[in-house]
């Protein structure tokens, strides 16, 4: 049975709501025999479990770093069902998707994980994340021996509560996947991330690669591409605006620049 992009969506949105310690959400099952409907039961018990754990957690705030622990654990477990569910498949349709889903669950995870490990349990700082989330996705997508430098330039007010790290570290993660896939054929370039706040306190967070750029056929408003819908939805929930163009940046060569505002 082919995946459903829908029903993959409702699954990584979902997760969100968890990750942001809502627990209340949960997906309808259907009949379908498949994958997809054995993760979806996975995930709603997973929601169970945690909503059970913050109850008894919630007057108790000393323990609040127990419920980030468990929260970074049960979505460890999502990914090793993932895994239990393909283990003998060979269409690379849906390996793929096993694999990107994986970077999107460890990219809320690590947040769940830098709050466990901080003295509030409440913010994290921006640019400490993003150098855990390149190193985790350069081992995952980047080829042996490959030539691709990472660079970040991100003031040290950037910091965040979980409900904004979340869907920012997501929006990261799929622009480096994607640079990691696509933008560099040869396997040399450079990845840039730079990240500032403004007089007015907004952030302005600036994604650069020197890759190959978009393709010439490009249309993003018609785009329909998980990477870009799950975009275009947590931005959405940043109540931000970003810019997706193909110029030529950083060793002038083409490459693709996202204007994040937020």
């Amino acid at each position: 049975m082919p995946l459903s992009d829908s029903r993959i969506h409702d699954i990584m949105e979902l997760l969100m709501a968890y990750a942001r310690l809502d627990f209340d959400k949960h997906i309808e099952i259907d009949n379908s025999d498949d994958e997809i409907t054995a993760i979806t039961a996975g995930v709603n018990m997973l929601g169970e479990e945690l909503k059970a754990n913050a109850i008894s957690l919630r007057e108790k705030e000393r323990l609040l770093k127990e419920l980030h622990h468990r929260v970074k654990n049960n979505m460890q477990i999502i990914i090793s069902l993932m895994r239990l569910q393909t283990i003998n498949e060979k269409d690379p349709k849906i390996l793929g998707f096993v694999r990107d889903s994986k970077a999107r669950i460890d990219s809320m995870a690590l947040v769940h994980e830098m709050l466990y490990s901080s003295e509030g349990f409440e913010f994290t700082k921006l640019s400490e994340y993003i150098d855990f989330l390149q190193r985790s996705i350069f081992m995952s997508y980047a080829p042996p021996k490959h030539q691709i430098d990472f660079s970040m330039d991100v003031t040290d007010d950037c910091v965040f509560k979980i409900d904004r790290m979340i869907p920012i570290g997501l929006v990261l993660n799929e622009l480096l996947t994607n640079s990691l896939k696509h933008a560099f054929p040869e396997n040399k370039g450079e990845i840039k991330i730079t990240g500032s706040k403004d007089g007015s306190g907004k952030f302005h967070l600036l994604y650069e690669d020197d890759g190959v750029g978009m393709p010439i056929e490009f249309d993003l408003e018609q785009s329909e591409t998980l990477g870009m819908q799950l975009i275009d939805m947590l931005v959405d929930q940043l109540d931000g605006t970003y810019k997706i163009s193909s110029v030529d940046s950083l060793k002038e060569r083409k490459g693709m620049r996202v204007n994040l505002i937020f």
